[in-house]
């Protein structure tokens, strides 16, 4: 029988690793913003530009919709990417270091998950070529999930600003009452709240006849959301990642003003059902 070795306890580290106080860790964002298609998901992320703590910032698009940054953020730096394989290249680079990028934004997170399944039916043909490309099984599901969550896990962990979109899905909870969650397969869609710090829901909303843009940070029986930051405000109107950014890491932003409106039967608890 073999001891394990046993590591030294010294004032800086405990188990061979060292030690460090919170408060002297850089601060980071990872969050994902969801919501339907043309809400401006890209658009908000993209503001990232205009954050002098944010910047540099590379667009990593899977979506080829660079047209509402090109307009707004033209200084955002973009590489366009087509398969699972250019994402595990770029996160190769980006892990080594040097790159110089502060924030990373991947739009979107739906797709990325598509290309890793295209991926993972690819070489199941070059194993059967009996297979269908278009009808995964279980097993190739399970692995479909099993990598996307190591690649959310790989990009959260990484000592730079990370921003994931994903698009909106409805679907029904246990109790069968409908629900707001990002548009991701298997039990994906419920599990990435819980890898991020921010999962935060992006939509458009009628108050006093003007459309506003919402961002909703606070879980409700209809809509996944967390902040773990515990920085931001349930709802916040027509946002900017400045805002965001003054919440969640500067925290120098004033208590938002109640939502005005002369509308007496909008109560602002109505924009978070």
């Amino acid at each position: 029988m073999t001891l394990a070795t046993v590591a030294t306890l010294t004032p800086t580290t405990v188990g061979g690793l060292r030690i460090e106080r919170i408060s002297d860790r850089d601060q980071h964002v990872n969050m994902l913003i969801y919501g339907k298609s043309g809400v401006g998901k890209t658009t908000l992320c993209g503001s990232a530009v205009e954050v002098p703590e944010m910047q540099r910032v590379l667009y990593i698009d899977v979506e080829g919709g660079v047209m509402s940054l090109r307009k707004r953020y033209s200084q955002v730096e973009v590489v366009r990417v087509r398969t699972w394989n250019d994402m595990q290249r770029i996160y190769d680079e980006i892990f080594a270091g040097g790159h110089g990028f502060n924030t990373i934004i991947l739009d979107s997170l739906t797709e990325i998950q598509k290309f890793n399944m295209d991926q993972i039916m690819i070489k199941a043909l070059e194993a059967n070529d009996d297979r269908d490309l278009d009808v995964p099984s279980l097993r190739e599901w399970g692995k479909n999930l099993e990598q996307v969550r190591r690649f959310v896990r790989a990009w959260r962990d990484l000592p730079i600003n990370v921003l994931f979109t994903a698009l909106e899905r409805e679907d029904t909870d246990r109790m069968k009452r409908p629900i707001k969650l990002p548009s991701l397969s298997g039990k994906m869609a419920g599990e990435v709240a819980a890898f991020l710090d921010i999962v935060l829901y992006y939509n458009v909303r009628e108050v006093d006849n003007e459309q506003k843009r919402l961002l909703q940070s606070a879980a409700t029986e209809s809509t996944v959301a967390k902040d773990r930051s515990g920085t931001l405000p349930d709802i916040v109107i027509d946002p900017t990642m400045e805002v965001l950014y003054d919440y969640i890491i500067r925290q120098t932003t004033s208590k938002p003003k109640p939502i005005e409106t002369e509308d007496e039967d909008l109560d602002p608890s109505i924009l978070l059902k």
